[in-house]
């Protein structure tokens, strides 16, 4: 069978898949270790018995409802790929946007003195490595310490910064958000993509996405803004200097997470939309 007629068969395999097309190019040129464009150019090689049924058996698992970033163990983000595995929650597109906004926020008061990141729930690593290697690309000195309760997570994380050269630039520590930091620290920017699904209100989420990723990265209570909360709390409590704070929330959540940055920030905070007009981003000033 060739490739022509191994993607075809695919596709049909995966018939009710809006995607079908695309996902079984992702996992085709992952069983033979090829880029896209090899796909193309060789429509008609062989592919041999033991690739064929791999992708096939790749193909039963997606039809199951396991994401396709597991079975690859690979997510691109912000024009990086990422290790990733059910340790970590898969680096979703509209994160982009926290990147961007940190580097431009970065990028425009740049100075001689270095900055300091903190990464509050780091996961793959996905956010502090993308800023890394961005303000790194602009010459601008960065130190990042990105934390994450998970000891699992944090070992995904560290494999990342590894693969993408910013080891050095990158401190991890498993912490509960901020509990193992000293009172009085201070940080240029505090970066936040904590789990905000709410468990009873806000629960936009997928029933694969819950039976697959860990839940853990996923929910926050019942309203999924328990983890801010604590995350404020802690930033007054150990009065925690910084010149801005970007968080990443969930659609229709704007209400809520407004009177939560009035209660703690009172109105030294915005909200910012997404590219497709949603509320999904605050930040708040110093």
């Amino acid at each position: 069978m060739n490739i022509r007629e191994l993607l075809k068969e695919g596709v049909s395999f995966l018939d009710a898949s809006d995607t079908a097309l695309l996902d079984c190019e992702v996992l085709l040129k992952h069983v033979l270790g090829v880029e896209s464009d090899f796909l193309v150019s060789h429509i008609d090689d062989e592919v041999s018995p033991d690739m064929a049924d791999l992708f096939m058996s790749y193909l039963e698992r997606v039809q199951e409802g396991e994401p396709i970033a597991y079975i690859t163990n690979e997510k691109e983000f912000f024009g990086l790929n990422f290790f990733v595995d059910d340790r970590v929650l898969i680096p979703r597109p509209e994160t982009e946007h926290l990147v961007e906004a940190v580097f431009e926020y970065v990028n425009e008061i740049k100075g001689d003195s270095g900055f300091r990141i903190l990464d509050v729930g780091t996961g793959s690593g996905n956010i502090a490595i993308s800023v890394a290697r961005a303000l790194s690309d602009e010459g601008v000195v960065v130190d990042i310490d990105a934390i994450d309760i998970s000891e699992d997570a944090l070992d995904v994380a560290r494999l990342n910064a590894e693969q993408h050269g910013v080891e050095d630039r990158i401190q991890f520590y498993q912490s509960d958000l901020l509990e193992n930091f000293d009172d009085d620290e201070d940080f240029d920017v505090i970066i936040a993509n904590l789990p905000y699904i709410g468990e009873v209100k806000h629960r936009h989420v997928s029933g694969d996405t819950e039976k697959y990723e860990p839940n853990g990265a996923l929910f926050a209570g019942e309203d999924g803004l328990d983890l801010y909360k604590k995350m404020f709390q802690q930033i007054v409590d150990k009065k925690l200097g910084y010149k801005r704070i970007f968080g990443e929330f969930c659609y229709g959540q704007s209400e809520d997470i407004s009177l939560l940055l009035n209660k703690y920030f009172e109105h030294r905070w915005e909200i910012k939309k997404d590219l497709a007009g949603i509320d999904r981003m605050f930040i708040v000033s110093s």
